[in-house]
């Protein structure tokens, strides 16, 4: 339940503050099919060209983003993203390529006088899967679509969470409803509870975070006084 706690963590943080004097800069990243990378962003200036360009190893296929479109402006064409950053914020893009590779992006404010103005991603071979863990995290996304619809899949297993709870403040709860198990993935679907009498809670998933976490969703991103909501989140074992 630890990694569901530091993910459930930032939904009472403010968003970082930033140095808004910074200048871009190149680099590269190794990555395995799965793992995180770090792109240090600036809100966008109209007197500068801050835009990010991210460039993958193999073509973008998807781009799974619950980022609002007054927070983040995204595009891509053939290997590349370009991004920019329309407010103080911080959050995960998930990539799935041609190749069925996954590659997860937290788009993180600049700490200091510098941002990522081009990356380039380059993709690290992992050791070969045996059978029983065979496939990529692709296979996330159909993971948490049957934790949506209340479906097992065939390689999975479910047991009740008992509503545990796994975070509380003074507006919110969150208690755990189910909790699937595969070989390679653990999913928990979450009761979220507005307490609040009198405020509507807007769930933004790009506040989560966790260096396990694979993918997150809601059922509603809008939760009205005194009502609840579901989240699915998927995390690596």
């Amino acid at each position: 339940m630890r990694c569901i706690a530091l993910a459930l963590a930032l939904l009472a943080l403010p968003a970082k503050a930033q140095d808004p004097a910074v200048t871009g800069g190149s680099r590269e990243i190794t990555l395995r099919d799965g793992e995180t990378a770090t792109v240090r962003m600036v809100v966008a200036d109209p007197s500068k060209n801050l835009l990010s360009v991210v460039t993958l190893p193999e073509t973008i296929q998807d781009v799974i983003s619950a980022w609002d479109g007054k927070d983040l402006s995204v595009e891509h064409a053939g290997n590349k993203l370009f991004l920019k950053l329309l407010s103080k914020t911080e959050g995960h893009l998930d990539v799935i390529t041609s190749a069925g590779h996954h590659y997860r992006l937290l788009l993180a404010p600049s700490a200091d006088a510098g941002y990522d103005s081009n990356v380039v991603i380059l993709r690290k071979e992992q050791p070969a899967p045996t059978r029983e863990i065979a496939g990529t995290a692709s296979g996330a996304i159909d993971f948490i679509r049957a934790m949506r619809i209340g479906e097992v899949p065939p390689d999975a297993t479910v047991r009740s969470g008992k509503n545990q709870t796994v975070f509380t403040s003074d507006d919110l709860e969150a208690t755990v409803v189910w909790t699937y198990e595969t070989a390679r993935f653990r999913g928990y679907v979450l009761r979220l509870a507005n307490k609040s009498a009198k405020e509507a809670y807007h769930v933004d998933v790009t506040r989560f975070a966790s260096d396990r976490l694979v993918l997150i969703g809601a059922r509603d991103l809008v939760v009205l006084p005194g009502k609840t909501t579901r989240l699915y989140l998927v995390f690596w074992k």
